[in-house]
């Protein structure tokens, strides 16, 4: 059994644009998801302050992350996470010349599930799948949250998972699918 989390914060410098009393989008015609704290995720020390955290608290974990604060998490990271990619391959159009179509995950695997020979199947560290547009900023698909279980090694039923950040409850709804998955499979075996 193991205690895992996902943590998908506000992103560095965008939660007050975003998730406080921002515009929500850079044209200034959107709006944000208001949360009362999101203006202390555009400082770098609430950031670091959450890799410590899990780093104490849980076994294994992921952040999700821009790419522009990917040195900002690894700085403050122990030396055994890994970085995956998540290409979205509808990634939207910014300020920039290049348009970003990718996110870091920074995950840290439980030390028991790491190294050759401890799992039974291996999971990518590039998902590619397209963003979600539930009307909810910053929600994940669901199979984006199937693909950091899988690389955690989420045993559904045996291990725990706390959604650090549950918003649009996207982390919840793919766990408790992969927990009826598993429910009903076992169920099915016993009759």
């Amino acid at each position: 059994m193991a205690r895992l989390a996902i943590a998908d914060p506000p992103y560095y410098r965008r939660g007050e644009r975003w998730y406080g009393n921002g515009n929500g989008d850079w044209s200034g015609n959107g709006t944000a998801d208001v949360h009362p704290e999101a203006g202390i995720w555009d400082s770098p020390g609430a950031h670091i302050d959450l890799v410590q955290r899990l780093t104490v608290e849980y076994d294994g974990w992921a952040i999700a992350l821009s790419p522009d604060s990917l040195a900002l998490y690894l700085a403050a990271c122990p030396p055994d996470v890994h970085v995956m990619v998540w290409h979205r391959r509808n990634g939207m159009p910014g300020g920039n010349r290049v348009r970003r179509c990718w996110e870091p995950v920074i995950l840290r695997q439980p030390a028991d599930r790491r190294g050759r020979g401890v799992v039974s199947m291996t999971t990518s560290d590039v998902l590619d799948a397209p963003a979600g547009r539930p009307g909810f900023a910053g929600a994940k698909p669901a199979s984006w949250t199937r693909w950091v279980l899988d690389a955690l090694g989420y045993a559904p039923g045996a291990d725990t998972l706390d959604d650090l950040f549950p918003g649009s409850g996207a982390v919840s709804a793919a766990a408790d699918g992969m927990l009826a998955l598993v429910s009903g499979s076992s169920d099915r075996g016993s009759g």
